[in-house]
């Protein structure tokens, strides 16, 4: 990773989470995450604003704020690009991911970084309901996920249905 890209991280997202966070998102397996795509983005992406919407409110709380960003970078460090196979159900594809991505987040962190018992609370249940959280940055990371990822969605549907919705007014 190049020392501009870091500054310009640094710049958005500051010093102090920067210094927790460039050990991870500098790791050459976790900069391949740029490359698979996650809801509106890439899961690298994703991952750094769940760590960071989280981050601030740990802060503010005064909670376990290295473990908050460290867990969160993490979350889904899967490393493979979700897909529906063919024969099967959406739903049921979902649910099979919900359940697999986060032991094989936690399988790839361990491969590269110590890992706490928190940070691996985080990775392991942040997928609520499907599995419950143990310590309240686990919470934290499980809700900022949601958020995150409910306003990526919301972007690409507005993307979808906006020029649509242009062509339209254009003909009436």
């Amino acid at each position: 990773m190049e020392v501009r890209e870091v500054k310009g991280l640094a710049d958005k997202y500051g010093e102090e989470f920067i210094s927790v966070a460039e050990p991870i998102f500098s790791h050459e397996l976790y900069q391949s995450m740029k490359d698979i795509a996650h809801h509106d983005d890439s899961v690298y992406d994703h991952c750094l604003k769940v760590a960071y919407y989280a981050y601030r409110v740990a802060k503010r709380w005064d909670w376990d704020v290295e473990a908050t960003i460290r867990g969160a970078l993490l979350h889904d460090f899967h490393l493979y690009q979700f897909t529906k196979r063919p024969d099967r159900n959406i739903l049921m594809e979902g649910l099979r991911h919900s359940r697999r991505h986060p032991k094989q987040a936690l399988e790839n962190a361990a491969m590269c970084w110590d890992i706490s018992s928190k940070e691996k609370d985080i990775i392991v249940h942040h997928m609520f309901p499907f599995a419950i959280p143990r310590c309240r940055e686990a919470w934290l990371i499980s809700f900022a996920d949601k958020f995150v990822a409910a306003w990526e969605y919301s972007s690409r549907a507005k993307r979808a249905v906006l020029p649509r919705m242009r062509m339209l007014r254009q003909r009436i």
